[in-house]
């Protein structure tokens, strides 16, 4: 049988019109199958092999193992070493007798797992070189992030990755220091995924990446920046739940504030964290003062001349002056880490991930009690995480909708192929999408509640991966799926029902209408070739992941 390409273009178009109202009710997702479901939220997409092993072992077991796991396992680390990344510009000059020929060409990965002094020469504006050239580290963990997010054993590591990234949102393509400093950014986040919530927000609050991102590199005293002072406390710590300007004109009227500890902030906080953490800025060789310049190590610098010294209130805490260096700074990363509002807020967006648009208040706060009873331990968001799995609240039924790229990750885990992106494309398909992996602009990150994403366009763009994600142009793989199919299938329905099994953990439905429209019949035998295999297999993956429980995680 040859398949009709406009046969199956008009047969799409048929779906594409139910797909919305197919993925719109949770109940419509398998309940019946839990372990698809506590797979599904756990990790970027079950596979039968995934499945296998949670049946064979249990969830307590599979969570201790994917605690366990290192923030780079070796079975990872071993296809990284084998990427290529595509570097392409054209011949140009930069207008002052240094020019460059054009580049089009495949180059192992350069700088994702470099030392932080490599990329300063990308900075240095007395060496000329293309945009392209200074870019390139974020386009190395650009081109890493699908193929992580379906390959890594480390499934829930890079799940609550991915959440991180989202919360500390840092624009990867912001400018060329962003650019330059994000590998260190993305590989910090991952490290400290599952670790010590105060550890993982220092480092960010060090970090060169969002010390660019958020302009606070260059804060020093009168005035101070307030752009990481604001996104600090609304989108890092407290939230903006918290932040009670419109209720309250002056610090001492904040509730709590004259015992030493607001329930909340106002403007006048932002203003004084600010000032607490000016001086915090990279160590690129920058001018600090006349004859002082910042080592050129590519981490972060203290630069105690920028830095305001006097005394400053803070949720209602006196701040000395002349205090010791960082001090300011890191008592209040230490208060804002052990604040009960933190703990509600940042466990509130975890079981917002992991479960429900609007999880339970009563499950925050159980969540929110372990988070702060265990803020001195190394594994305190492994701990919540667990704890919000070993709620009876984890098993309601499917009804969180996969986001595009995470739809893009199942789908791929699910068919088994090998994906190792060379440049941009699969990222330009989902930024049509509206996701933009590490380049999403505002600090608030990609929104994580399933009606952001329910749109016709949003909807569309994933009936599109689902049609196009395993052709060759699309980018993300080049496997033929006919290599990826067992011996022994027979006919037509065998193999709709391999594919189907396993997206969805059933067998294929509707088969026979839908080889109606190709005039075929489940029981004819599959075509010789493998090239008909691999579209017929495209074909019948389609249509299975057009379904809802593909759809909700």
């Amino acid at each position: 049988m040859v398949l009709s390409r406009r046969a199956f273009n008009a047969s799409l178009l048929l779906t594409a019109a139910t797909v919305a109202l197919r993925a719109a009710p949770a109940s419509a997702a398998r309940a019946d199958d839990p372990d698809r479901a506590f797979l599904g939220r756990l990790t970027f997409g079950p596979t039968p092999e995934d499945l296998d092993h949670l049946a064979a072992i249990g969830r307590d077991a599979w969570l201790d193992e994917q605690f366990a796991l290192p923030a780079r396992p070796e079975a990872w680390l071993a296809r990284q070493r084998d990427m290529q990344v595509r570097i392409e510009y054209e011949a140009d000059d930069d207008g002052e007798g240094h020019s460059w020929p054009a580049v089009n060409e495949l180059r192992p990965l350069s700088y994702v797992d470099a030392p932080p002094d490599a990329v300063l020469p990308l900075i240095d504006w007395e060496t000329p070189m293309p945009y392209a050239e200074r870019a390139r580290p974020a386009d190395e963990v650009l081109a890493l992030s699908l193929a992580r997010a379906v390959h890594t054993p480390a499934q829930l590591r890079e799940v609550m990755t991915q959440f991180w990234h989202d919360h500390f949102n840092v624009h990867s393509q912001k400018d060329e220091y962003c650019a330059c400093f994000f590998p260190a950014y993305d590989a910090m986040l991952r490290e400290h995924a599952l670790g010590n919530f105060r550890a993982l927000l220092g480092q960010v609050a060090r970090a060169p990446a969002m010390l660019f991102y958020l302009n606070n590199d260059a804060s020093r005293a009168s005035p101070a920046n307030e752009n990481f002072a604001r996104e600090l406390l609304e989108l890092h710590t407290l939230g903006a739940g918290n932040y009670l300007n419109d209720r309250h004109a002056r610090w001492s009227d904040v509730p709590g504030a004259t015992e030493g500890l607001a329930e909340g902030y106002i403007d006048e906080d932002v203003f004084e964290v600010a000032r607490a953490f000016t001086g915090w800025t990279v160590g690129d060789g920058r001018w600090i003062a006349e004859g002082v310049e910042a080592p050129r190590t590519g981490l972060f610098h203290y630069a105690e001349g920028w830095h305001d010294p006097y005394q400053k209130r803070i949720l209602g805490r006196e701040f000395p002056p002349n205090r010791a260096a960082l001090a300011d700074g890191e008592d209040v990363l230490d208060m804002l880490a052990a604040h009960p509002g933190t703990a509600r807020f940042v466990c509130g967006k975890i079981a917002r991930r992991l479960l429900a648009d609007d999880p339970d208040p009563a499950l925050v706060d159980r969540l929110a009690a372990v988070f702060l009873a265990q803020q001195g331990r190394a594994d305190q968001i492994a701990r919540v995480v667990r704890a919000l799995v070993d709620d009876p609240a984890f098993a309601a039924p499917p009804g969180k909708l996969r986001r595009p790229f995470e739809y893009l990750a199942a789908l791929y885990r699910a068919t088994g192929v090998r994906v190792a992106p060379q440049g941009g494309d699969p990222y330009w398909q989902l930024s049509r999408a509206g996701w933009m992996q590490h380049s999403f602009p505002p600090p608030t990150g990609h929104p994580d509640r399933s009606e952001d994403w329910t749109s016709s366009t949003v909807i569309l763009r994933m009936v599109d991966f689902a049609t196009t994600a395993h052709d060759d142009w699309f980018g993300g793989t080049r496997d033929r799926l006919s290599d990826h199919l067992p011996d022994g299938l027979a006919d037509l329905r065998a193999l709709a029902d391999h594919w189907a099994a396993r997206l969805t953990g059933g067998p294929f439905e509707g088969l026979e209408d839908l080889l109606g429209e190709w005039d075929a019949a489940p029981d004819d035998p599959l075509p010789e070739s493998a090239d008909e295999r691999h579209d017929l297999s495209a074909a019948l993956i389609a249509f299975a992941a057009l379904t809802p429980s593909v759809f909700y995680r």
